[in-house]
């Protein structure tokens, strides 16, 4: 009889913490949507049509707010293990959660290399770079729709041809497409746009700016048809790779630590647990 009461107790403390955790993580969700969606209103960066959603400026919420509801899950999981009276139920959910570490662990460890070892982000930014042929007009995107990637830099060359090059804005360009001084004097390569047999190539930094669409135009100055190569340089958002791997180390640490932990509750029940 006492058995059974201890049992009962424990079966109804063990699903009024699976409740409280159940409500807690419908609140965190429902406030991490809505701090998000504030994140990014402030931003001014998002727009639907194009459509940009700039990742960055609320990926440092989303990534705290998991590793809270990381830390939490793993205290409930404890909590829940010793209301068990079951040696296979504290056994089976020990293992159960171990998994599901092993897989986040396995996941920050990929980020961690892709983002954090030189020659890994370096391959993924050359894939990632463009290059191609232009006689007149070439169009481009500066980032990609999520903010994750950007050029960086663009590098021109054109081989015996005289040319100019400007590299202008969409509004820009759609408005003045046939003023090439005013194209000229809006160009966002303000020190170098100039190349000929002598000068056959330049490059230059692409500053910062608003998503969108960007235009390089030629301007061809050797009274034939002009044909100029480029190279767009894209690079791997600084916020993306500095901060992000941090992240995802802290997220190793506690989920190793959960499975340390977790495998010495495995081995103390696993006599008892009928299935394992």
């Amino acid at each position: 009889m006492e058995k059974g009461r201890v049992a009962l107790e424990g079966g109804w403390r063990l699903e009024r913490i699976r409740r409280m955790k159940l409500y807690l993580y419908i609140i965190q969700i429902v406030l991490a949507v809505a701090i998000t969606v504030f994140l990014i209103v402030i931003g001014k960066g998002f727009s639907l049509k194009p459509f940009y959603l700039p990742v960055n400026s609320f990926i440092y919420f989303v990534l705290l707010m998991g590793l809270i509801i990381g830390a939490e899950s793993f205290f409930f999981r404890v909590l829940e293990i010793r209301l068990s009276q079951s040696a296979s139920s504290k056994y089976y959910m020990a293992k159960k959660f171990t998994r599901r570490a092993i897989i986040i662990i396995a996941i920050s460890v990929v980020i961690v290399v892709v983002l954090w070892v030189p020659f890994v982000s370096q391959a993924i930014e050359d894939q990632l770079s463009d290059s191609g042929n232009v006689g007149n007009v070439k169009d481009f995107t500066n980032k990609d729709p999520l903010g994750l990637t950007g050029v960086d830099r663009i590098a021109i060359r054109s081989i015996g041809k005289t040319a100019n090059v400007y590299i202008v804005s969409e509004g820009n360009y759609v408005d003045n497409q046939n003023n090439m001084s005013y194209l000229a004097s809006h160009r966002i390569n303000s020190n170098n746009y100039y190349v000929d047999v002598n000068q056959p190539s330049f490059s230059f930094a692409f500053p910062d700016t608003v998503y969108g669409t960007y235009y390089i135009v030629v301007e061809d100055l050797g009274g034939t048809p002009t044909q100029i190569s480029y190279t767009l340089q894209k690079n791997i958002s600084s916020t993306t790779l500095d901060n992000v791997p941090i992240f995802a180390l802290i997220f190793a640490v506690i989920y190793a630590f959960a499975i340390v932990y977790l495998r010495f509750l495995m081995r103390k029940h696993v006599k008892g647990a009928i299935y394992r």
